[in-house]
């Protein structure tokens, strides 16, 4: 990891006007979290961080929590309300090649009718790079997620986790700076997860890539990441503990140090819940309170009159 600053973020606060709040809050929706609260709410609420130049970053946090509102952010699929994002010191305004996205559903994000290797090299092609060239660069991306062997198979032929490979494999090949993943193997069996989790971790080894990686899970948060953010809760969500995470890879999860960090940053997560949760419901009685003192004045006046 480089002491360079890659992405920095500051004072993002993101919230959505009433006419798309019936879109935007649907559940199921990849490009929102599932956050349901008044027009007036913000998801998230002055957001600050900065990420390194090939760090291992995970966005940690509770369902709903806008964690996944915030990686739209920084991939240019959302705009932000208030603050400001940028990579390498340049404002992002909208999606862009020097950004990769691999999301939580394979099925949604790879072409049923095209093979590994034309999945693999559409990005590519979509840029103009010559046949020969591409499909080089397509195959080596292909061994690199270990789907060798593989190339000539459409996505029905394949499993849940060999399509994720898919994906990956595509965003790989078009060689972005950052690598920006939305609970990649969150619809996974456990051995599949493992088996791709250390993959993904040889892979950035490999080609040294930022990674913005997404998870409720926190054995995975930990088992993966450098640097874990930590989310409150929606609304006024915002980052409010950033966890180093100091054990070498590869870590073991049976290890009882690693353990002992899990049990940690769990209890660091359920704190920062319960705080706002706490802070919420404090201001939702103090607006009750306030509404009902307005409405035994309206009815004092009213008896008056």
């Amino acid at each position: 990891m480089s002491n360079n600053t890659k992405i920095k973020i500051e004072h993002i606060s993101k919230k959505y006007d009433v006419e798309n709040k019936a879109l935007l809050f649907t559940k199921g929706n990849s490009a929102h979290d599932n956050f349901v609260g008044h027009e007036t709410d913000f998801v998230l609420k002055d957001v600050n961080l900065e990420i390194k130049e090939g760090e291992f970053h995970i966005f940690l946090g509770a369902s709903g929590c806008g964690k996944t509102t915030l990686l739209n952010i920084v991939a240019g699929f959302l705009n932000k309300t208030e603050g400001s994002v940028k990579l390498d010191d340049k404002e992002i305004s909208g999606p862009g090649s020097e950004r990769g996205v691999v999301f939580q559903n394979a099925d949604s994000a790879i072409f049923p009718w095209l093979t590994v290797q034309k999945n693999v090299e559409y990005g590519l092609r979509m840029r103009g790079v010559k046949k020969e060239e591409r499909k080089k660069i397509a195959l080596d991306a292909i061994e690199l997620v270990g789907l060798k062997g593989h190339e000539h198979k459409y996505p029905d032929e394949l499993s849940g986790g060999m399509k994720q490979r898919v994906q990956i494999a595509r965003s790989i090949a078009a060689n972005p700076e950052v690598l920006i993943m939305d609970e990649p193997f969150g619809a996974l069996d456990a051995q599949t997860r493992r088996t791709l989790q250390d993959e993904l971790i040889n892979i950035w080894k490999k080609t040294g890539k930022t990674i913005l990686f997404v998870t409720h899970d926190i054995a995975e948060a930990v088992y993966l990441g450098e640097n874990i953010s930590i989310f409150s809760v929606a609304p006024d969500a915002s980052i409010v503990d950033k966890i180093t995470v100091p054990y070498k890879y590869p870590r073991d999860v049976n290890d009882q140090r690693v353990g002992e960090f899990i049990k940690y940053t769990t209890e660091q997560l359920e704190n920062a819940i319960r705080a706002s949760k706490a802070k919420h419901e404090g201001l939702q009685k103090a607006e009750n309170e306030e509404e009902a003192v307005e409405n035994e004045v309206a009815e004092a006046n009213s008896v008056a009159v």
